[in-house]
């Protein structure tokens, strides 16, 4: 996504933690009067009055009259005046706020609702799917204090925020109310603390004309982002590896990429977002079968762009009485701290596997290989069977060191190529910058091929196969 000014060149998903509460409280309400005593009051605001006048005005019985100025004296709304007529004492005169008003009675109510807080700002903020579990993002670190305080620290911020919380229309059950003002907080009865659970932030990293990162924008969610944009600065720099540049400038010249090195000013190393239009200005108008891409691959804009290269083949698979079920599609991650930290990488997964086969036919087996050091390491795979949720089944452990870990393939044989580079720049930008292209030429296609196969069946020594087989098998050692 590209303004006349900055370009989105990454998009990650932070996890900031927060609880869910049931909190009981009191609130203050105002409402109306019943009719009869309702309109004494207004019309004794204007002036005071005898019986005689009020069984006039409202074409009461002397009787009724007795009863209804009884049952306001008892309340304490109506008392004699030193000339013997009738006037507001001075707790009805608190029901008006002016002459003609409609008097308000204030009343205290007992109510209840769950509501979900992070940690660091104590925002209040949506209820969240139950399914908004830990993965597919950063978890920042927060206070310990403020989570083993929660409940006391909720307890103040609920009373602070009452009225910005019914705003939000978090209190919906409250808010039918007839009188002009909104309820008001009376007490907190109690605090009690269900669960933990994140608060996902999605940020999109921005870079400006000449390739360098612009300030990251304040949350919706959040009263004040300052705090969170601190923990998040301290999570980037624990991340921060260095520049490899130069490292992906020989991968590209190995795999003959001359058009991506063309997007970079060659004076700063930096990538020059008008050259990116350029380029794919040109590549819209030829036969390339190439497209060039900034972001990464499952962001929805581009994954979208690669689904539409897949439909021809998906389509002709589907009619084709071939067996296609051998037909291998590779995806090969990067050894990248901000790879597939998003929710959108889950769903790209998901179609990655979803759209392998249909109720008749295999279409193609779906890959992925993620990097472990080899195939005794139980904890990174361990990781990565939790990241990957559902979907572990379909990963296979791959031994670091393809392409030194900078560099991302989608590989369907015979058919489309993806490659996306993961620049490490932590002089200009925050995260990495994942840069690539799709093509669908067939001789780049068999050329990446064989780069993926000749690594995947290779060995780093004669007993360690780059190949470290399925994750969950790793997992279980140790």
């Amino acid at each position: 996504m590209m303004s006349d000014n900055t370009v989105t060149y990454h998009e990650v998903d932070f996890l900031l933690p927060a609880q869910r509460f049931n909190i009981q409280f009191s609130y203050v309400s105002q409402r109306g009067l019943p009719f009869i005593r309702e309109f004494v009051l207004r019309i004794m605001h204007v002036a005071p009055m005898s019986k005689v006048q009020i069984s006039t005005y409202f074409g009461l019985s002397r009787r009724e009259t007795d009863e209804a100025i009884s049952d306001l004296v008892q309340r304490g709304e109506l008392t004699l005046s030193p000339e013997g007529r009738l006037t507001l004492t001075e707790k009805s005169s608190g029901y008006f706020s002016e002459i003609g008003e409609i008097p308000q009675l204030s009343t205290v109510q007992d109510s209840g609702a769950t509501l979900s807080f992070d940690l660091a700002t104590f925002s209040c903020f949506s209820n969240q799917n139950d399914q908004d579990k830990w993965k597919d993002g950063i978890s920042l670190n927060i206070d310990n204090g403020n989570a083993s305080q929660s409940e006391k620290l909720v307890e103040k911020h609920f009373q602070h925020q009452f009225n910005q919380i019914l705003d939000k229309g978090y209190l919906s059950h409250i808010q039918t109310q007839d009188g002009k003002e909104q309820p008001s907080i009376y007490t907190v009865n109690s605090v009690n603390k269900l669960r933990q659970l994140p608060l996902r932030l999605t940020t999109t990293f921005q870079m400006d004309n000449d390739g360098k990162a612009v300030e990251r924008e304040d949350y919706e969610e959040l009263n004040s982002s300052e705090c969170v944009h601190e923990l998040m600065a301290i999570e980037l720099s624990r991340l921060s590896t260095l520049n490899n540049t130069m490292s992906i400038f020989k991968s590209m010249l190995s795999l003959s990429d001359e058009e991506t090195l063309k997007l970079f000013d060659s004076n700063t190393n930096l990538i020059n977002p008008n050259y990116l239009e350029d380029i794919r200005a040109l590549e819209e108008h030829t036969a390339s079968g190439r497209t060039t891409f900034l972001g990464p691959i499952y962001s929805k804009s581009n994954w979208d762009q690669f689904q539409k290269s897949l439909v021809s083949v998906i389509n002709e698979r589907i009619k084709s009485k071939a067996d296609t079920s051998g037909s291998r599609f590779i995806w090969i991650a990067p050894s990248d701290p901000y790879w597939a930290k998003s929710s959108r990488f889950s769903s790209s997964l998901s179609d990655f596997i979803r759209r392998s086969s249909t109720k008749e036919k295999k279409l193609y087996d779906p890959i992925l290989y993620v990097p472990v050091s080899d195939d005794k390491d139980f904890r990174v795979a361990r990781q990565w069977k939790h990241e990957l949720g559902q979907f572990h089944d379909y990963a296979r452990g791959l031994a670091e060191g393809f392409l030194d870990g900078n560099i991302e393939i989608l590989h369907l044989e015979d058919e489309v190529g993806v490659v996306i580079y993961h620049f490490s720049q932590p002089e200009t930008l925050p995260v990495t910058m994942p840069l690539g292209f799709m093509t669908t030429n067939k001789e780049l296609v068999a050329k990446l091929g064989k780069l993926v196969n000749d690594y995947v069946k290779s060995s780093s020594s004669f007993d360690k196969p780059n190949d470290c087989g399925a994750i969950s098998s790793i997992a279980k050692g140790g």
